[in-house]
């Protein structure tokens, strides 16, 4: 029969090593959380560049986040770890053109959902499955969207007091751009629900963007270049709008792209709105890329006038002017080129 001493001897034993293992899980989980933070240790300048550092990031936080799932299968973190793991298994499948990975990516989720002391958070599974099918590059086609936009009101429907159901309409509604009416109602259906200044903010600015398309679009400023710009003197050309800025890393991986769109065609003039905080820098920069277009740059960011006045929250983003000069797309990534051929048409509904 162990005595008192022995007990207590055994008890201090077991909470030391359970302090342990803690102590292991949160260094380990500050890890991952550090790396999901962290910067490149370098900046991105082509496409290929943006793909391999991203593929290297993702490889290394696959192996933080496999090993805490393994090593804290009781820590309520663990779950959190399967989620991100699935979600980074699709956007690398995509990357990488690796089906395998993006099936395994659901079978994460399906195992999740079927297991039972995973019940308390179908929201948390069902969030990730539309999130991993929304960054298909894909998603946004005009079948694929219609299913997205199913999955988004099935999940309000199902989940209407989650949190997340309002960023998730708003960016939604992002595809539908080219469809006013869907995108204004998701966006008015998800204000009310919006739990941040933050997010009520970025909800207006999409508004605002929306009340602009379909009608002339006015723009004067002097480029970093010293050129004016009036876009009233541009009409009979078709405008393209590029709003980036060197510190984004997705403006710097179509950058290469948009600079070559107008190449040959003097119907197409490009412009560019650098949200940089330092414009005297930013003449270089266009220089380094062989970017001779005008650029404007205020060195104020997000809160530029120009930038707050027309409702710019997010990068990078490409608008296209047609010869009328009227705002034809807020977001021509896509199908750039055929929305510019439309666009010379100066046609529209």
């Amino acid at each position: 029969m162990r005595t008192a001493l022995g007990l207590c001897a055994a008890a201090a034993f077991f909470l030391a090593a359970g302090s342990v293992a803690l102590a292991d899980a949160d260094g380990d989980w500050g890890s991952i959380e550090q790396m999901e933070k962290a910067t490149p240790a370098r900046q991105w300048n082509t496409r290929e560049e943006f793909r391999q550092g991203t593929i290297d990031y993702l490889n290394k936080q696959e192996k933080e986040l496999r090993a805490f799932a393994s090593d804290y299968p009781k820590d309520p973190r663990a779950v959190e770890a399967r989620l991100r793991l699935a979600h980074l298994l699709a956007t690398r499948a995509d990357l990488e053109q690796k089906p395998a990975e993006r099936a395994e990516a659901g079978e994460i989720l399906d195992a999740m959902e079927k297991d039972p002391a995973f019940k308390d958070r179908r929201a948390d599974i069902a969030f990730a499955r539309i999130s991993i099918y929304m960054q298909r590059a894909d998603a946004a086609s005009m079948g694929n969207r219609d299913t997205l936009l199913e999955k988004a009101r099935g999940f309000a429907s199902d989940f209407p007091g989650d949190h997340r159901v309002a960023a998730l309409l708003a960016e939604v509604a992002s595809v539908f751009q080219d469809s006013p009416r869907t995108a204004r109602s998701l966006l008015e259906q998800a204000r009310p629900l919006a739990g941040t200044p933050e997010l009520k903010q970025s909800i207006d600015d999409d508004l605002k963007r929306l009340s602009l398309l379909g009608k002339p679009l006015e723009m004067q400023w002097t480029s970093v270049q010293g050129q004016r710009v009036d876009l009233a003197r541009l009409r009979g050309k078709v405008v393209l709008i590029y709003f980036f800025a060197s510190w984004s890393a997705p403006s710097m991986y179509e950058l290469d792209w948009v600079n070559h769109l107008a190449d040959g065609d003097s119907n197409v003039q490009m412009l560019g709105v650098c949200l940089d905080n330092d414009p005297v820098s930013v003449p270089d920069f266009l220089e380094i890329h062989n970017i001779t277009w005008p650029v404007f740059c205020d060195g104020r960011g997000w809160q530029g006038e120009l930038v707050r006045s027309l409702g710019i929250n997010e990068l990078p983003v490409l608008w296209i002017v047609d010869r009328k000069g009227i705002l034809r797309a807020l977001d021509a990534k896509q199908e750039a080129l055929g929305l510019i051929q439309e666009a010379e048409k100066g046609s529209g509904e």
